[in-house]
């Protein structure tokens, strides 16, 4: 059975002990369809301050926490429906504006292996664990347009559906975190690829 405030707490536990760190986080009420959004911005151990415009891979996690979710937890017969942790990794490379598209999304894929190898070596290599995306950002000059942020956009969701009918209490903070252990793993990964001096620096490893 998965309770809200067992999950908040289980996921605050599980990001610690993976040491990551929120820099954010927002709990809000939707009046209109009674609906709880849980969001989280968090980071691994980095420098501070942090340099304006400078930035760590970070990752923003949120979920929707329904009325029919409440209502399952106090023991309705209702379906609660799904239950998703929606993650969203941005990785800062504007020192690499000049490489392509292609080359940015091949080192960001080169991470993500990398990283599932060290946290779940049992785990089968997914075609495509992280959907990513690289946006650019321009702004415009007397004679043409200048970079102003590249980022990558990776986004990936975790189904905690399996969890409502588990009657092991452990369950839940177990699956948190291992699913921590992960995405801590994760923004360590591209933080090696692509800032592997800390903020700054960059070492490619399109061939990991």
């Amino acid at each position: 059975m998965i309770i809200y405030d067992e999950l908040a707490a289980g996921l605050e536990d599980a990001w610690l002990m993976a040491g990551l760190h929120e820099h954010l986080l927002i709990e809000s009420i939707v009046p209109d369809s009674l609906d709880r959004i849980y969001r989280v911005e968090l980071f691994p151990e980095h420098p501070e301050p942090l340099t304006e415009g400078v930035s760590p891979p970070w990752v923003e996690m949120t979920y929707t926490w329904t009325p029919a979710h409440q209502l399952h937890t106090e023991g309705r017969e209702i379906s609660p429906g799904p239950l998703e942790l929606a993650w969203t990794y941005t990785v800062d490379v504007h020192e690499q504006a000049d490489r392509n598209d292609s080359e940015l999304l091949r080192s960001f894929n080169a991470a993500v292996r990398m990283a599932l190898r060290r946290a779940a070596p049992d785990m089968p290599a997914p075609v495509e664990y992280v959907a990513v995306e690289v946006r650019r950002g321009y702004r415009s000059s007397s004679e043409k347009p200048q970079p102003a942020y590249v980022q990558l956009v990776g986004t990936n969701v975790t189904d905690l559906g399996d969890l409502w009918t588990d009657r092991n209490p452990n369950a839940l903070r177990e699956a948190l975190r291992d699913e921590l252990i992960i995405v801590a793993a994760l923004l360590h990964s591209l933080g090696e690829t692509f800032s592997p001096s800390g903020l700054g620096g960059y070492r490619p490893v399109d061939t990991a």
